[in-house]
C-alpha cells in the first residue's frame, strides 16, 4: 500500500492544480498551506485532511462538514472554497487572508514589552465570540479553538494613528467535527503549552456544547490581558495587572468555570458582559484615575520642573556619543581578546569534520542588543561580553548543501534527531549569535545597517535556495543566518525546560527581527512554516558519519574576513 502524503515542499503541486508556496500550520486536522491556484494565479490555504479524520469510512461524514461549512458566511469566519482528492487524501481549501496568528500577535507584544490595552483585548474577543455563535447558531462547536487557530490583521487608524482596529477569522469550522475529542486532547498534551481545551473535554465521557468554546475563548481573553495563560490556580487578572477594571475579574471566573453549568451560557452572554466594561461609568471609571492634584498645582510643578530641567540639560553629557563608545570599547575588547588561528589551522580543524562547516574560534563576543541601538525591544539585555568556546558550525541551514532547500517546519525533537544522525547537535544561542555577528560583531551579519536587499525582507521572503544571497552571510562566512528561516537552539530559556530559544527573523518587524542578538523561544512541540535549523560540533568531536553523496554544495572559505 503506497504511502499517505501530506507532507509537501514549496513548489510541489497538489491535486495538478494547486502549487505550495509556504507551510503555515499543523493540527489535528492536518497540515495547512498557502497555495497558488495555476490557472487563476489566485492565493488560497489547503488543509490536507489526515486519513485518520478524513478516511473512506468517513467519507459522508466529510461531505456534510464541508456542506455544512459552505451553508453559513460570517464576516468572522473563513469562507470554505471547495472539497477535492488529491491521491487518496481529502482537502479543502479557504480564502487567503493578510494577517497573522494571535499566537504570533501575543508573542510579538511579548517581544516589544507591550501589553493589550483593555479595549484591544476585548475587541479581538468580542469579534471571537461574535464568529462563535454564529457556529453554535448553526449547530457547530468548534472545541479546538485556540490562538493558532484565529487569525488577525491589525492596523492603526486615526490621529497619530492611535485607534486600534482588528480583522478576526476563526479557521476550521464546521470540519473540527471530524475530529475525535480525544484526539484534541492528546494534541493539547502534545503542545505541552496553555490548555484551551474545556475541562469536561479530557473526562472520560467528554459532551462538547457551547460552553465548551466560551472557556476558550476564556482563556485567550485572560492571556491578552495579563501576558500568561490560566493554568492550574490562576490568579485574577488584576493581581497581575493593578490597572484593569475590577469588573475583569467577574467576566474571567465566569468564563473559566470548571463545570459548564457555572459558565456563561452563550457566547452572547459573555460579549454582553465585557460590553459592560465601557458602558457602566462604575467600571469605566476605573481605567480613567482621577489627578492627584489640582491644575495649579500641576501648573506650579511644572514650572520647578522645568527649572530644574534646563540645568541638567546644560550639563547633561551626549548620551549618543556615549553609547557610541561604549561600542566601540566592547568591540575592541572583543577583537584583542579572540584567539584568531591561522588559516592553515582552520584548514586542519575543518579537515577532521563534515564539508560545508566553519570553525568558530575561542574568545569573547559582544552578546546582546548595543547601547546605540535605540530601536532595539528592552527584553534584549544590554551588549556586554561574553566567553564562547570555539566550535563548528554548519555554513548553511539544514541540509547544509549550498543550492538545496532548507528543510522547515520542523519540531525542536526532529530537528535534534537530524543533528544527531549527521553526527552533530543544535547550536547554543550564543554559539548561534556569536556565528552571525562575526569577528566585528556587527549588528546585523553582514553589517550595522539593516538592508532588505541582502537577506530579503525577512520571514516574507523565506525559502530561497541556501547560500543563494551572497550578501547574506557574516564574516565568519555562514550564509543566511540574518535572513531565510527562524532557527531552533538547544539553549532553554531560564526555568523553562520545555521551551527553547529560537534565533533568527521575524516576519512583521524584519529590521527589528534579523538582528543577531534578536531572539524569542518555542514550546519544544511548537512546529510551522517558519522554523528550520543549522547544526554545529565541538572541535575535538570523533569523525561524523559519512555523509550521503549529492551533487552541488560547494565548500565556503573557512576563515574570516
Amino acid at each position: 500500500m503506497a504511502k499517505t502524503k501530506l507532507e509537501f515542499s514549496r513548489g510541489e503541486l497538489i491535486a495538478e492544480k494547486y502549487e505550495v508556496i509556504d507551510l503555515l500550520d499543523e493540527s489535528p486536522l492536518g497540515p495547512t498551506y498557502r497555495v497558488k491556484h495555476q490557472k487563476s494565479g489566485k492565493f488560497v490555504r489547503l488543509t490536507m485532511l489526515r486519513p485518520e479524520v478524513a478516511g473512506a469510512e468517513q467519507k459522508d461524514a466529510v461531505i456534510a462538514a464541508f456542506k455544512s461549512a459552505r451553508a453559513f458566511v460570517h464576516k468572522n469566519l473563513m469562507k470554505v472554497g471547495e472539497l477535492g482528492d488529491h491521491e487518496g487524501v481529502a482537502y479543502y481549501t479557504m480564502e487567503d487572508f493578510e494577517g497573522s496568528t494571535l499566537r504570533e500577535l501575543l508573542q510579538e507584544y511579548k517581544i516589544a514589552g507591550t501589553q493589550f490595552a483593555t479595549k484591544e483585548a476585548a475587541q479581538v474577543i468580542i469579534a471571537i465570540l461574535e464568529a462563535l455563535q454564529a457556529a453554535h447558531d448553526s449547530g457547530i462547536v468548534l472545541r479546538a479553538l485556540r490562538p493558532e487557530y484565529v487569525l488577525v490583521n491589525v492596523r492603526f487608524t486615526g490621529p497619530r494613528q492611535a485607534n486600534f482596529v482588528a480583522r478576526i477569522k476563526l479557521v476550521g469550522t464546521a470540519f473540527w467535527n471530524l475530529v475525535p475529542n480525544g484526539t484534541l486532547a492528546e494534541d493539547e498534551f502534545t503542545r505541552g503549552e496553555a490548555q484551551y481545551l474545556a475541562p469536561e473535554l479530557k473526562s472520560f465521557e467528554p459532551v462538547a456544547t457551547p460552553r465548551s468554546d466560551v472557556y476558550s475563548a476564556g482563556v485567550m481573553f485572560y492571556e491578552m490581558l495579563t501576558g500568561t495563560a490560566p493554568i492550574g490556580t490562576f490568579q485574577q487578572p488584576t493581581k497581575l495587572r493593578p490597572d484593569l477594571p475590577r469588573h475583569i475579574n467577574d467576566i474571567v471566573e465566569l468564563a473559566l468555570a470548571n463545570s459548564p453549568e457555572d459558565r456563561y451560557r452563550t457566547a452572547s452572554d459573555l460579549v454582553a458582559d465585557i460590553q459592560r466594561i465601557f458602558r457602566e461609568p462604575d467600571i469605566a471609571a476605573e481605567e480613567e484615575r482621577k489627578p492627584l492634584v489640582t491644575p495649579l498645582w500641576w501648573g506650579l510643578a511644572a514650572l520647578a520642573v522645568l527649572a530644574v530641567a534646563v540645568i541638567l540639560y546644560q550639563m547633561r553629557p551626549d548620551p549618543v556619543e556615549e553609547a557610541r563608545t561604549a561600542d566601540a570599547s566592547l568591540r575592541a575588547m572583543a577583537v584583542e581578546q579572540q584567539q584568531l588561528p591561522s588559516l592553515e589551522e582552520v584548514a586542519a580543524i575543518l579537515a577532521k569534520h563534515p564539508p560545508n562547516m566553519i570553525y568558530i574560534p575561542t574568545g569573547p563576543y559582544v552578546a546582546g542588543r548595543m547601547h546605540s541601538e535605540e530601536d532595539a525591544p528592552a527584553f534584549e539585555p544590554l551588549a556586554k561580553l561574553r566567553e564562547v568556546d570555539g566550535f563548528i558550525i554548519d555554513a548553511f541551514e539544514y541540509p547544509n548543501l549550498k543550492g538545496a532547500l532548507p528543510a522547515y517546519g520542523v519540531t525542536y525533537a526532529e530537528a535534534e534527531a537530524n543533528c544527531t544522525a549527521a553526527g552533530k547537535r543544535l547550536c547554543t544561542a550564543d554559539e548561534w549569535e556569536k556565528a552571525c555577528k562575526g569577528p566585528g560583531n556587527t549588528v546585523y551579519s553582514y553589517g550595522d545597517f539593516y538592508d532588505p536587499e541582502f537577506c530579503g525582507e525577512g520571514l516574507e521572503d523565506r525559502g530561497y535556495p541556501a547560500g543563494s544571497r551572497p550578501e547574506c552571510r557574516s564574516r565568519w562566512g555562514v550564509f543566511d543566518i540574518s535572513g531565510s528561516f527562524r532557527e531552533w537552539t538547544m539553549t532553554a530559556p531560564q526555568e523553562k525546560e520545555t521551551r527553547r530559544i529560537v534565533k533568527g527573523g521575524v516576519r512583521h518587524n524584519p529590521q527589528r527581527g534579523t538582528r543577531c542578538s534578536f531572539f524569542t523561544d518555542e514550546s519544544t512541540g511548537f512546529k510551522d512554516g517558519s522554523m528550520s535549523f543549522r547544526c554545529c560540533r565541538d572541535p575535538d568531536a570523533p569523525p561524523a558519519p559519512a555523509p550521503t553523496p549529492e551533487p552541488g554544495p560547494e565548500t565556503p572559505e573557512g576563515g574570516p574576513e
